[in-house]
């Protein structure tokens, strides 16, 4: 928005009073700052399996921790979901697929959070 102050001692006491917005520029920025915004690495990720079908998660669960390994991350974790008519599918079957050759290939250890509706795993160094 534009303004239009016909008066010229009106126009130089507002130009004393608003001191005008400077940008930041990339050099006022220490460097030792810059180096390390550049190595922040997401260290974990979530996949959540709710509403697939067993066929679908397991593919889904293979090829996400087959990329996170290739990415070079540490930790993951999986939500199977507990099963709400008691008929946990995914939950039920998710051990046999961590023994699946190509999965089993990439992870440390796992563990069961969240009551059994989650899996924490760690993943192998690259």
């Amino acid at each position: 928005m534009v303004y239009f102050i016909p008066d010229e001692q009106l126009w130089q006491q507002l130009k004393e009073k608003v001191k005008p917005v400077q940008r930041k520029v990339k050099k006022d920025i220490p460097k030792r700052l810059r180096v390390v915004r550049k190595k922040e690495l997401i260290t974990s990720s979530i996949l959540d399996l709710h509403g697939l079908t067993v066929q679908d998660a397991f593919e889904k669960t293979g090829t996400f921790i087959q990329r996170t390994h290739h990415i070079g991350l540490k930790e993951i974790t999986i939500i199977t979901g507990r099963g709400t008519t008691g008929k946990a599918l995914i939950k039920n079957e998710f051990e046999n697929w961590l023994e699946n050759n190509n999965i089993a290939s990439h992870i440390r250890a796992y563990s069961w959070k969240n009551r059994g509706g989650a899996v924490k795993i760690n993943l192998k160094k690259k």
